[in-house]
């Protein structure tokens, strides 16, 4: 691994929000999720709606959001897993909107930056 390559974790949640959740209920997942960055070892994490444009098939499957966490290492997953803020987050803006249990996947990756993401996190 060259020097300008760096391993991270990737951990996703797809979500299946129930209809009747008001836009203050998504607010609180938004706001929620994004608090997680306070937790030591997150590099990034986002949190959105799903889509399907015209030109695409729709591969959605039910999941209306989903977020996504990168972390530094394997030992960050598992503070990240067990901090309280996670916790708090998971059970009071999470779990009470959802409609059916969330789908959750880890992997480990070399980081690969794509011409617009060098351009954009370049000084």
């Amino acid at each position: 691994m060259s020097a300008e390559q760096t391993t991270v974790i990737d951990h996703i949640v797809l979500l299946k929000v129930r209809t009747d959740v008001t836009e203050d209920g998504i607010q609180r997942l938004i706001d929620g999720v994004n608090s997680l960055k306070a937790i030591p070892g997150v590099i990034t994490i986002t949190v959105g709606s799903t889509f399907a444009e015209e030109w695409m098939p729709d591969r959605r499957d039910g999941f209306t959001h989903s977020l996504s966490c990168r972390l530094d290492s394997k030992d960050a997953l598992k503070v990240y897993q067990d901090h309280p803020l996670h916790v708090k987050v998971k059970t009071e803006c999470i779990v009470p909107i959802l409609a059916a249990p969330p789908v959750a996947v880890d992997y480990e990756s070399v980081v690969v930056l794509g011409e617009a993401e060098r351009q954009t996190f370049s000084g």
